[in-house]
């Protein structure tokens, strides 16, 4: 995927996760609830770990004289 795509991903991601934690107040989140957080949390930062990762690349290869 390339970059602008990942990071409208990640940020439909975060809207998912505000719209749960919107319905459902954190004290009354259920555990699937919670779950479902979770789980859009850690591949929400494994998208961001990539496009950290290609900003790094690009940026390295500035640094060559790429």
């Amino acid at each position: 995927m390339d970059t602008e795509t990942v990071l409208k991903v990640i940020a439909m991601l975060e809207a998912r996760i505000d719209t749960i934690k919107l319905n459902q107040p954190v004290p009354s989140l259920h555990d699937w609830h919670k779950g479902q957080i979770n789980g859009l949390e850690t591949f929400k930062e494994h998208l961001d770990k990539c496009i950290e990762a290609q900003v790094n690349q690009v940026e390295n290869d500035m640094n060559r004289g790429d």
